[in-house]
């Protein structure tokens, strides 16, 4: 009796488990609460049916800019236009904040993200990531005052870096300077902001232009190593439980990217960031 009652018990929370799924919410560019959620609809074909396909987005430069009149540009804006117009439908940006990013598109407000998403394995329990759309390299930024060509200027007690939590930065830091206290940012601070105000003595960026933020800083920032420490990707993300628009994805950038127009693009968005 004890033994059956035992199995009902672990039947019931099994069922509970399943019915109440709930949503992941992303905290900016580097984390999210790894949770679980029920597999969505057909996407792909309700795309087609509705006519539109709906893209959530994010600031994030060159991913997701503003031009001089206010409409949206930037790489990921151009892979969306590209995208519906190869599904052969209108395409719907929907602007939102890092913080609701992926909840967002849990709840059913767009279809995908495509906003220079990083790929976290925390990420991965709430979201399906395509293939890459980018590699970014993750460089060392140091204030004016701090410089040095070796790592073991940094790897020392009084140095505080900043690194955006919940991301492979934190790890990365940990590793390479384990002697340095870490400054943990939400996805919503600038990780430069306190570099320069004297806060943490470098950062850990992940930039596709690092030399643009330090000509943009005004001789407040440097950069003491031309390579990065690292690289991370970037890539599509769908809700979970829908295979055939994932497969759908990651056909259609294998193709923009053996016909080189994915390198184009991304070289074309870099080189805006210079100017």
């Amino acid at each position: 009796m004890r033994f059956n009652s035992a199995i009902r018990l672990a039947v019931a929370a099994i069922v509970f488990a399943a019915a109440t799924g709930g949503a992941a919410l992303a905290q900016g560019r580097g984390g999210a609460r790894a949770v679980y959620s029920a597999p969505s609809a057909d996407t792909l074909a309700t795309i087609r049916q509705r006519g539109e396909v709906r893209i959530g987005v994010a600031p994030a430069e060159p991913m997701v800019m503003h031009d001089k009149s206010g409409r949206l540009a930037g790489y990921s804006i151009e892979l969306g236009e590209r995208l519906a117009r190869d599904l052969g439908v209108q395409v719907k940006f929907v602007e939102t904040s890092w913080p609701r990013l992926i909840e967002g598109m849990q709840n059913g407000d767009y279809d995908l993200v495509a906003s220079g998403l990083w790929v976290t394995s925390a990420r991965a329990l709430a979201v399906n990531f395509s293939t890459p759309t980018a590699s970014e390299g993750i460089y060392l930024i140091a204030g004016k005052d701090v410089r040095g060509k070796s790592r073991s200027v940094f790897d020392r007690a009084g140095v505080t870096i900043a690194v955006y939590a919940d991301t492979p930065q934190v790890e990365l830091a940990k590793r390479l300077f384990p002697s340095a206290r870490l400054m943990m940012l939400n996805g919503t601070e600038n990780q430069l902001t306190p570099v320069i105000e004297g806060k943490a003595q470098a950062a850990l960026v992940p930039t596709l232009n690092p030399a643009m933020l330090v000509a943009r800083s005004g001789g407040r920032l440097n950069q003491p190593f031309p390579e990065p420490l690292a690289r991370t990707h970037t890539a599509f993300a769908i809700r979970k439980g829908d295979a055939d628009f994932l497969n759908y994805l990651n056909t259609w950038l294998l193709l923009q990217k053996e016909s080189g127009w994915l390198d184009d693009r991304l070289h074309h968005w870099n080189n805006r960031l210079a100017q």
